[in-house]
C-alpha cells in the first residue's frame, strides 16, 4: 500500500474507531485540512493537530495517545509488533486445532464453538483430562452409534458452560474485530478499547491504583493460566511421532512373531526450569515484588521448582509461606507482617552473600536465578562481585529491571548489564513477555 498522507490518516482513523472513539466524516475532513497547515516532520505538531480535530471527549485522550504512538511507531517497532501478533494468532489457532481434536466423537469433531474451545483450553489440565477421558469412554462404548452424538455434545457443552462461569474473571473470550488488514489488526489488538485489561497491562505496576489492584491480580491469574496452558501442551508427548525406537518396537512385537504391528517411538524429555526468585522489597519495590511473585507462583505447573527470597539489607527465604492452592493475598499479607526485611534500604551485595552462604543448596547448575530490582543498591562494587560469583554457580541469572527503559543510563544498570541478561519489567505486559519469550521459551 502506498504511503500517501490521506491513506495513512484514514487507516489511523479506522484504528481510533476500533478503539472506541466516535469519529464522523466532518472530523476526518477537519483533520486533513489541519495537517495541510502543519510541518509534517514535527511529530508533536501532527499529534496536536489530529487530537484537536478527532478527540471530543476527555476520556478519549489517553486512547488517542496510545493509538498515535502505536500507529506512528518506528518501522522496527512495527515489525516487532507484527511478529508478536502473528505468533499469538498461530498459538490461538494451534489451541483451537488441539481442542477440536480432543473434542471429537468417533474421529469426527463435535459441534463446539471457538469460544467453548477456548474455555476447554483454559480449564485445569487435570479436569481437562477427565473430560477427555469421559468423551473417549462414551464414544468407544459398546453399541454406541452416531445418534449418541447430540447427547454427548450436550453434556460437553454443559461442562464447558460450568467452567466458563467459574473462570469468567480469568479468561478473555472477547476477540478484537478483524479489519481485513493484518497490520492494522495487530495495532487494534495493541490499542485495545482504551480501558480494562489493556490499560492495566501497560500501566507501571507501581502506579496501579489501589482500587485497580484486584483487577490487576485477576489479570495476572489469567496471564499465568494462559501461559500454563500453552507450555503444558509443549510438555505433553507429541502425537506426531518423529523418531522410531527400534529396540522397544522389536521387544514389544515379539508376541506377534516379530511382525511390526505396534511401533514405539522416542521423545525428548523436556527439562522444566528450576527458578530461584530474589525480589527486592525495599520501600520503592514492594508493589513490584508482590505482582511478580504472584505471576511466578501462578505458573508453578510448568517449572521444576521455585525457591523464593526477598531482600533489602539482607536476604530472607519465604518459600515456605507459599503452599499450592492457598490464597495468594492472604499469603502475601502474612509474608509482609512477618518479614524483617520488608520496606528497608537495599544492599544487594550483602543479600547475595547471605544467599550464597546460608542457602547453597538453592543454587545449582540447573537453577535460573531471577532478580527483581531497580538496580539501586548500597555498596555497588561489592554487589557486582557477589553477582559474578553466583553467575558462575548457576545455569543463568536474569535481571527483571523495574526501571523504565529511558532510565537505564545509570551506572548501576550499566555495571550489572555487563554480567547478566537484563530485561524491562515495570508493567504486567513486560512481565508476561519476558517470562514467555526469555525464560519459559
Amino acid at each position: 500500500m502506498k504511503n500517501y498522507l490521506e491513506i495513512n490518516v484514514v487507516r489511523f482513523i479506522h484504528l481510533l474507531r476500533h478503539a472506541g472513539i466516535r469519529i464522523g466524516s466532518g472530523e476526518v475532513i477537519d483533520a486533513l485540512q489541519a495537517l495541510t497547515l502543519m510541518d509534517l516532520s514535527d511529530r508533536e505538531a501532527v499529534r496536536a493537530a489530529l487530537k484537536a480535530t478527532l478527540v471530543k471527549r476527555p476520556g478519549e485522550q489517553q486512547v488517542f495517545d496510545k493509538a498515535f504512538d502505536i500507529f506512528f511507531a518506528p518501522p522496527e517497532m512495527q515489525q516487532e509488533r507484527q511478529a508478536d501478533y502473528q505468533q499469538k494468532q498461530e498459538y490461538r489457532q494451534q489451541m483451537l486445532d488441539e481442542a477440536t481434536e480432543d473434542l471429537s466423537f468417533q474421529g469426527t469433531p463435535m459441534d463446539i464453538s471457538d469460544q467453548e474451545k477456548t474455555v476447554y483450553a483454559s480449564i485445569p489440565e487435570q479436569d481437562r483430562e477427565k473430560l477427555q477421558d469421559y468423551i473417549n469412554k462414551t464414544a468407544g462404548g459398546k453399541n454406541v452409534e452416531e445418534h449418541f452424538r447430540p447427547l454427548l455434545e450436550s453434556v460437553v457443552k454443559g461442562s464447558l458452560s460450568y467452567w466458563r462461569k467459574n473462570l469468567r474473571n480469568e479468561i478473555d473470550l472477547s476477540e478484537a474485530p478483524k479489519t481485513g488488514d493484518e497490520e492494522l489488526d495487530a495495532m487494534v489488538e495493541g490499542v485495545g478499547s482504551g480501558g480494562g485489561d489493556g490499560s492495566l497491562l501497560e500501566e507501571d505496576m507501581q502506579n496501579i491504583a489501589d482500587k485497580d489492584v484486584p483487577r490487576a491480580r485477576a489479570l495476572i491469574r489469567k496471564l499465568a493460566r494462559q501461559m500454563v496452558a500453552r507450555i503444558s501442551r509443549r510438555y505433553r508427548q507429541s502425537k506426531k511421532h518423529k523418531q522410531l525406537d527400534l529396540r522397544k518396537s522389536i521387544r514389544h512385537n515379539i508376541r506377534f512373531g516379530g511382525t511390526m504391528f505396534r511401533l514405539r517411538y522416542r521423545s525428548r524429555r523436556i527439562q522444566k526450569p528450576k527458578i530461584v526468585l530474589i525480589c527486592d522489597v525495599s520501600g520503592s519495590m514492594a508493589r513490584y515484588a508482590s505482582f511478580v511473585m504472584q505471576f511466578i507462583y501462578g505458573i508453578h505447573d510448568v517449572v521444576g521448582s521455585i525457591e523464593s527470597f526477598v531482600f533489602s539489607e539482607d536476604v530472607e527465604r519465604v518459600t515456605g509461606y507459599f503452599q499450592h492452592g492457598s490464597d495468594f493475598n492472604a499469603t502475601m499479607l502474612e509474608v509482609v507482617n512477618r518479614s524483617t526485611e520488608w520496606g528497608r534500604g537495599t544492599n544487594l551485595g550483602a543479600s547475595l552473600k547471605s544467599l550464597r552462604q546460608k542457602y547453597p543448596d538453592a543454587l545449582s547448575g540447573q537453577s535460573y536465578v531471577l532478580i527483581v530490582s531497580d538496580t539501586k543498591t548500597m555498596a555497588l562494587e561489592d554487589s557486582v562481585q557477589e553477582l559474578e560469583q553466583i553467575k558462575r554457580i548457576v545455569k543463568d541469572v536474569i535481571w527483571l529491571n523495574t526501571l523504565p527503559d529511558d532510565e537505564w543510563d545509570g551506572k548501576s544498570v550499566q555495571m550489572f548489564q555487563k554480567i547478566v541478561r537484563m530485561y524491562p519489567c515495570n508493567t504486567l505486559s513486560d512481565l508476561e513477555k519476558v517470562m514467555r519469550q526469555k525464560i519459559i521459551a
